[in-house]
């Protein structure tokens, strides 16, 4: 068979396309989610009082529980933050943001459906911002990046060893 009548050769790139495309989505989701819980960490614990007084608000928590509820939080929103930027943390970061998420989600529709006017305490004091249905759509559709990241780690580096952990 002459070289003039053979098919030409095809490469198919869909599994290398797929793959990158995987691994954007994979580290926008990733710095998308540790700046804003990088973000919020460090402006709550700006003001822990005015923290505590907007998680009492919610009527969630014994009053006694908000102001160690407001220096936890903020920390923990650091951890998890940090949590996201490392490889070898980044399951557990995804299912803790994912879990924080959610429970946002539910405090804040808790309180909407209560009759509850409060402002949300989202972004530390200094951001007036009332708790609304958008507000509790938003952390519910962030929560799902988050849960994939956790569910979904990322491929290994190429020419990275595997050793069992991501």
């Amino acid at each position: 068979m002459s070289s003039a009548s053979r098919p030409a050769p095809t490469t198919d790139h869909s599994g290398a396309s797929a793959a990158g495309a995987f691994a954007l989505a994979h580290g926008l989701a990733r710095l998308l989610l540790s700046g804003i819980f990088l973000y919020t960490g460090v402006t709550k614990l700006a003001d822990p009082g005015a923290l505590a007084t907007d998680i009492a608000n919610y009527r969630l928590l014994p009053e006694a529980l908000a102001g160690p509820a407001a220096l936890l939080l903020p920390v923990l929103e650091l951890v998890v933050g940090a949590a996201l930027l490392s490889r070898s943390h980044l399951a557990g970061g995804g299912a803790l943001a994912g879990a924080l998420l959610l429970a946002f989600a539910a405090a804040m529709a808790q309180a909407k459906l209560r009759g509850i006017d409060l402002n949300c305490g989202c972004f530390g004091a200094g951001v007036e911002s009332q708790v609304s249905w958008a507000k509790v759509g938003i952390d519910v559709a962030l929560a799902a990046p988050a849960l994939w990241l956790w569910l979904r780690p990322a491929p290994a580096r190429a020419g990275a060893r595997s050793h069992g952990a991501t």
